[in-house]
């Protein structure tokens, strides 16, 4: 379940020269950053108040195309009784605003269960080459013609803050699928508004606010609380420029999870990389 949460904050960072304790907003300093970006940047999870989980993020935004990488693990009182842990990859081009995905990649440890799915895009058509466990019996199949066109959840974040560097706007419509489930993310520009100060990242002050929902459309679990995973789940990203020359990030991000209520995720450090990751490398 913890993993749902995971994938939909990614997704939804549709989920990162400022001072150490401030931001810019990004739709003033978006013009100001490179057509090639290439940052380091950690977030801490928080939910109901306690820390759930931290993750390491890899960005490689080229004018050609983006490569991406997250490292996420429980941490706190939390992973005692949910100890997780994965390594996700995704790469690919741009086709005008667009984001073509070429290769996700993920592989995790859940509570002693190994997690892994792989997906491979020919002609913007995902082929799920490795998916472990297997997809559950009473989950409904995603259609080939369904899922093409659809992109995975890191090339969605690749793509908002594509778009926000941009434009400092970040409205689109996308479909994510990650081998099991179909979803669609709506996210539309809010505007400026004020990041407090808070004790859990040194980043606040003006931000660019983006909303978006999602919505699960394909892949339903029947079993599995069907009629909560129906219901379109809505969160908030606050992007702004952390360092001098990086792209926008989102500095907090508030998300809806099935069984935890409201969950928060803050920027706690960025480092601007001194060279681009290079294809199929491990930084």
């Amino acid at each position: 379940m913890f993993k749902l949460t995971i994938g939909l904050a990614t997704a939804a960072m549709p989920l990162l020269a400022a001072l150490p304790a401030a931001a810019q907003t990004a739709a003033q300093t978006s013009v100001q950053t490179s057509a090639q970006a290439t940052v380091d940047a950690d977030y801490a999870f928080y939910t109901a108040g306690l820390k759930t989980g931290a993750l390491g993020t890899s960005f490689d935004l080229r004018p050609d195309g983006y490569r991406v990488k997250f490292d996420f693990h429980t941490a706190g009182l939390f992973s005692a009784f949910v100890h997780g842990q994965s390594e996700t990859v995704a790469e690919g081009r741009w086709d005008g605003a667009d984001a073509v995905p070429e290769r996700y990649d993920s592989l995790g440890l859940w509570s002693g269960e190994k997690w892994q799915t792989l997906i491979s895009y020919a002609d913007q058509e995902p082929f799920v080459r490795a998916l472990t466990p297997p997809r559950e019996p009473d989950r409904d199949p995603v259609t080939p013609e369904d899922a093409r066109q659809s992109i995975d959840s890191l090339s969605a974040m690749a793509l908002l803050v594509h778009r926000v560097q941009q434009s400092g706007r970040c409205d689109g419509v996308v479909r994510l699928y990650d081998g099991r489930r179909l979803i669609r993310l709506t996210a539309r520009t809010v505007g400026t508004e004020l990041v407090p100060q808070s004790s859990r990242s040194p980043y606040f002050g003006k931000a660019e606010r983006c909303d978006f929902e999602g919505l699960l459309i394909g892949g339903i679990e029947h079993d599995k609380e069907e009629g909560s995973t129906r219901r379109a789940k809505h969160g908030s990203a606050w992007f702004a420029v952390a360092a001098p020359g990086m792209p926008p990030l989102p500095i907090r991000m508030d998300f809806e999870t099935i069984w935890f209520g409201t969950a928060s995720m803050y920027l706690t450090n960025v480092r601007p990389r001194k060279a681009a990751l290079a294809v199929g490398a491990t930084p």
